[in-house]
C-alpha cells in the first residue's frame, strides 16, 4: 500500500489541526519532561547567561523510543549562514527558567560543534556522526558503535536506529497489520531529557478533533514502512478502535514477548542503508507482498538485512507458511543468510473473523 498518496487528504485546514494537535497534547512545563511542542523554540544558553542559539527541532529514534537530542541552530543573518547540532538531551541543564535550557560551555567551544544538516534524516550510516556529537558534548553514546563497547551500565547496547526529526513524525499516516489507516500521529509524549527516552506517540483517529478518542502507544508498538513515510501498529483496527489507550496485544509481530523473557519487548531489527542490503530486502518484501494466500501476519512480517544477513521476525499461522517466507528470504539472500525468528501459531477463531 502507498502511504504518500493519501498521507494528507483529510488536512482541509492544516492550521486548524496544528492549533488542536498543540492545545490537545500540551501540558504544564515539567523540569525533566515535556511534549515535543514544549521544547521547539527555547533558548539554549551557558552558565553565564549568554545565548548560543534555538531549538529548531527534535531528533528521535523512534522504534527503539529513543530521545536523541534537540536540534539546534545558531549564527547567520537573515537565515542565511546558520549552523545546526544535535545536543544529547543530557548535556543540557533545566533551572525552571522559562523557554531556557542551559549547556555548560563557552560559545567559542560551542561553534566549535560538529554541524548537522536540519534539512537531513539520520539513519544507520551517520551513527559514528551521532557518537562523534555525543563524545563533543561529554555525553556517552547509549548506541553500539563499530570499535566501542558492547555494554553499557552492564546492559548491551542496541545500533542506532533510524532517526528521524520530532516535526516530520507528526502527521505521519498510521495504518494497522491489515493495512488499513487507522490515524496520524499528532503528539510525542514525555520527551525526558535525563533518561532519554520517549515514552509515547500519540494517534489520532481519522475525522476525531477531540482528546477523548486519541491513542497513547509505546513507541516500540509501531515501525516505519520502508520508505519512512508512515508508520505501522502491532494491531487491528477494531482493537484500536476499542482501546481508550494502547495496551499490549498478541495479535501481531510488533510486541511479541519473548517466553524466556517474559514482560520485556523485543527490540527492533536494524535494516542496513548499504545498496545492497536495500536491494535484498526489497526483493524480499516483493515475494511476500505477491503471495495472496498468506494472511495479514504473514504478509506484515519483519524483514531487515544488515551487512548481507537477513532477519526474519513475526507469525506465521502455520509451517507452510513459515516455510514459504524463509525460502523468500532465502533466494534473495543466499543459503546461510537468514535468520528464522518466526513463530508458528494457528489463529484463533476471532483472529479468522477478523483477517477474512
Amino acid at each position: 500500500m502507498n502511504l504518500s498518496s493519501s498521507t494528507f487528504r483529510y488536512f482541509s485546514c492544516p492550521l486548524l489541526i496544528l492549533l488542536l494537535c498543540l492545545s490537545a497534547e500540551s501540558s504544564p512545563a515539567q523540569t525533566k519532561t515535556g511534549q515535543w511542542d514544549e521544547v521547539v523554540g527555547k533558548e539554549i544558553r551557558n552558565s553565564k547567561g549568554v545565548l548560543l542559539g534555538h531549538v529548531k527541532d527534535t531528533a528521535v529514534d523512534l522504534e527503539h523510543g529513543r530521545y536523541v537530542g534537540m536540534i539546534v541552530s545558531f549564527g547567520g543573518f537573515a537565515g542565511i549562514g546558520k549552523k545546526t547540532v544535535i545536543i544529547p538531551p543530557g548535556a543540557l541543564r533545566d533551572d525552571g527558567t522559562p523557554r531556557t535550557l542551559f549547556l555548560d560551555m563557552d560559545p567559542k567551544t560551542f561553534q566549535n560543534a560538529p554541524t548537522f544538516e536540519l534539512s537531513k534524516e539520520v539513519g544507520p550510516p551517520e551513527t559514528a556522526r551521532v557518537a562523534e556529537v555525543y563524545r563533543f558534548f561529554g555525553q556517552t553514546p547509549f548506541f553500539a558503535t563499530k570499535g566501542g563497547p558492547a555494554t553499557l551500565n552492564g546492559q548491551p547496547l542496541e545500533p542506532l536506529g533510524f532517526v528521524q526529526k520530532g516535526s516530520k513524525i507528526l502527521y505521519l499516516p498510521v495504518e494497522n497489520l491489515q493495512g488499513v489507516q487507522v490515524g496520524y500521529v499528532s503528539g510525542l509524549r514525555e520527551l525526558n531529557r535525563v533518561t532519554g527516552r520517549l515514552k509515547g506517540v500519540v494517534i489520532r483517529p481519522f475525522g476525531s478533533y477531540t482528546r477523548e478518542n486519541m491513542k497513547v502507544v509505546p513507541p516500540q508498538a509501531l515501525r516505519y514502512n520502508l520508505k519512512h513515510n508512515g508508520l505501522r501498529i502491532n494491531n487491528h483496527e477494531q482493537a484500536f478502535k476499542d482501546s481508550s489507550s494502547f495496551s499490549m496485544s498478541r495479535s501481531g509481530q510488533f510486541q511479541e514477548e519473548d517466553p524466556a523473557r517474559p514482560g520485556i519487548l523485543p527490540v527492533p531489527l536494524v535494516q542496513g542503508e548499504d545498496p545492497r542490503d536495500k536491494e535484498i530486502t526489497l526483493k524480499i518484501r516483493k515475494r511476500i507482498m505477491a503471495d495472496k494466500n498468506l494472511t495479514s501476519y504473514g504478509a506484515n512480517l519483519e524483514v531487515k538485512t544488515l551487512n548481507g544477513k537477513t532477519t526474519l521476525r513475526g507469525r506465521a499461522v502455520s509451517t507452510a507458511n513459515r516455510d514459504r517466507l524463509v525460502s523468500y528470504a532465502t533466494e534473495a539472500a543466499g543459503a546461510g543468510n537468514v535468520t528464522d525468528l518466526i513463530e508458528v501459531r494457528p489463529m484463533s477463531e476471532s483472529e479468522k473473523a477478523i483477517d477474512r
